[in-house]
């Protein structure tokens, strides 16, 4: 995960009387006024499931070989919460008593889940002398100081090197943790002398509903006046997005008692986990609620071999399987567009912390979209789902945080572990088809195991790793196509005219590619000479069979602007998938695909859109890498 600048965070507060979080500052069972949650940004935290607390459990045992650890730092009958902070992989800061304890990060290296005690955690281990600790005369310590064992007063050192040690002083107050290494210990993290904050109150969900009672029930006011007042200002059906999530739950709830009845919308990808298809289900028939699926079929595994992979900087998938299959769903259910509810939280990412509550679908202009839960933090949704006394989907008592397809290149290899311990059947399907890729293209079985097909443009980070791993990447992939450019060189000829050569390393298929280039100009084919030209408001193009194409226009940026233009029309003819996106985008229904699209000269006004919508034309175009050479 990239570190992320967030300009807010959520206001959660504790109270130290109850033991329990709130969404306002003043608890409503004892009336105090809580102390505001010290947290990495924007505070997201989640309570702990049973299945989260085992994972930290196991982890912290991993870590000190030493159950006494483990009570000192989880007390079974309290609320615990997890907060996702920046790291590597998958990683979470644990909070008890208000208090941030540690951190539980997975070592995508091993493939282990590892706890580290941060100020609270690292108090409480000094105070009861559990895990590793050490005890030294210094009562200041700096980052990256090397401690040898001769200043160790008293402790419990490690038995084997890499190990986390906590450093403490005299008067028993944590200062820092270590690095057990080389007979050494190596300060990784250092802080102001600290004591513990133990809050011996017990406590539990259903206590902090009760602390947060009045906050759910002005939360649930707010919600449901803002969906009233949206649905009176946009006089269009109503339409529930649900995924079978938790905040596509909270909004389906708070559209059931806005007395906003519309139908359910669910998109089955192909790629959601068999709990999730069987839960929406089973919500419509419980809700009473008629449920419509936009379905992407198996779109995923047909169009793999075309496009490849998907990465986070390459994501096809996400119009293959989600945009495509909800604009043929919504046209036809919703032919004059739709007021859609949707579960959409700022608190999510940094894109979703800039929209806005209500704003339009530009695939579905005459739609408007608009989420009653904007400003809520992930503790909002859990307390208002369990007060609703609605059963969330099975997946998070299990340990999955977020929902969606199983094989998303967002998730972190903490995920995809999870799946596969799930779903080992899904997962070896899918592992199988990226070693099979990989191995085609000359990449290592630790390209896949570490996960590095997630990027075309593989980050910082996990460049580091892979060095650490002594693995070989690229900076550029584009091994992904079915076709690249191998040479493209631009020169000026004559009279201010400007022509631009390019090769490709497959041959052009003429045939389908004349259906297509009427989008951009006037189209001469001379099939007996494998020739086609096209000819433009500001340019002249010829393609031959061979894959050479050439455009002559008015300067370099106009060629580049034809080139790329050309080269999407290539791409939609030579490898369309059959979405039918271009069918449904197009104005005046210009376009038929059978084998490949094929547009109606007279009909078509070239207004791009076809183009612009197209996932074979977008997304490859972006990574077929090319420079004008002069």
């Amino acid at each position: 995960m990239k570190n992320r600048i967030w300009r807010e965070k959520a206001e959660i507060y504790w109270c130290k009387n109850c033991n329990v979080p709130l969404i306002t500052p003043k608890c409503e069972i004892c009336g105090e006024i809580g102390r505001r949650l010290n947290a990495t940004p924007p505070i997201d935290a989640r309570p702990a499931f049973q299945e989260d607390i085992k994972r930290i459990i196991k982890a912290i045992l991993r870590e000190f070989k030493d159950e006494k650890a483990v009570k000192t730092l989880i007390e079974r009958d309290k609320i615990v919460l997890l907060n996702k902070i920046p790291h590597i992989d998958q990683a979470d800061e644990i909070i008890i008593d208000g208090r941030v304890i540690g951190q539980i990060y997975f070592n995508p290296k091993i493939g282990v889940w590892r706890f580290k005690p941060v100020e609270e955690g690292s108090a409480r281990i000094i105070a009861n002398t559990s895990g590793y600790w050490c005890i030294i005369k210094r009562r200041r310590i700096e980052k990256w100081d090397r401690i040898s064992l001769s200043e160790v007063i008293d402790g419990e050192i490690p038995d084997q090197e890499g190990k986390i040690i906590v450093i403490g002083t005299q008067e028993g107050k944590s200062i820092g943790v270590g690095e057990y290494i080389g007979n050494q210990i190596k300060v990784i993290k250092a802080w102001e002398p600290q004591t513990t904050h133990i809050i011996r109150e017990k406590s539990n969900i259903q206590k902090a509903i009760k602390a947060n009672m009045n906050a759910l029930e002005n939360l649930e006011k707010r919600s449901i006046a803002f969906i009233s007042k949206v649905s009176k200002d946009y006089d269009k059906p109503i339409c529930i997005s649900f995924s079978g999530g938790k905040d596509s739950l909270a909004t389906l709830i708070l559209s059931i008692q806005a007395g906003a009845y519309g139908k359910m919308l669910f998109n089955d990808t192909g790629l959601e986990l068999p709990e999730t298809v069987s839960y929406v289900d089973e919500i419509s028939k419980k809700l009473g609620i008629e449920l419509i699926k936009a379905d992407a079929g198996k779109s995923f595994w047909e169009s793999l071999d075309i496009f490849g992979p998907p990465a986070r900087d390459y994501r096809w998938c996400c119009k293959m399987c989600k945009l495509i299959p909800i604009l043929k769903t919504m046209k036809n259910e919703y032919p004059n567009g739709s007021l859609t509810l949707v579960g959409q939280r700022k608190y999510e990412s940094l894109t979703r912390a800039k929209s806005q509550s209500i704003w339009k679908n530009k695939w579905l202009p005459d739609s408007i979209n608009a989420s009653p839960i904007m400003d809520w933090s992930a503790l909002h949704v859990w307390l208002y789902i369990f007060w609703s006394k609605i059963d969330p989907n099975p997946l998070y008592q299990i340990g999955f945080d977020r929902l969606g397809c199983w094989l998303c290149p967002s998730c972190e290899l903490a995920e995809f572990k999870l799946v596969k311990e799930v779903h080992p059947e899904l997962w070896s399907e899918w592992e199988n088809k990226l070693y099979e890729w990989a191995m085609k293209r000359g990449y290592s079985r630790e390209w896949v195991d570490m996960g590095l097909w997630r990027w075309i443009k593989i980050p910082g980070d996990q460049r580091k790793l892979a060095k650490e791993m002594k693995m070989e990447i690229e900076e550029v992939d584009s091994r992904r196509l079915p076709t690249k450019i191998i040479e493209i060189i631009g020169h000026s000829p004559c009279q201010g005219k400007y022509s631009v050569e390019a090769k490709l390393d497959v041959k052009i298929n003429l045939d389908s590619i004349k259906d297509v280039l009427p989008i951009i100009g006037e189209v001469k084919y001379s099939k007996k000479l494998n020739i086609l030209t096209v000819n433009m408001k500001e340019a002249n193009a010829t393609l031959t069979s061979n894959g050479q194409i050439t455009i002559i226009t008015e300067s370099e940026e106009k060629a580049e602007e034809y080139m790329t233009n050309i080269l999407k029309a290539i791409l939609r003819g030579m490898y369309c998938v059959k979405c039918n996106s271009c069918e449904y985008v197009c104005p005046t229904q210009s376009i038929k695909i059978e084998d490949h699209p094929s547009i109606d000269n007279e009909k078509c006004i070239r207004c791009g859109k076809c183009q612009s919508n197209c996932p074979i034309a977008e997304y490859m175009s972006k990574i077929m890498i090319w420079r004008i050479k002069q």
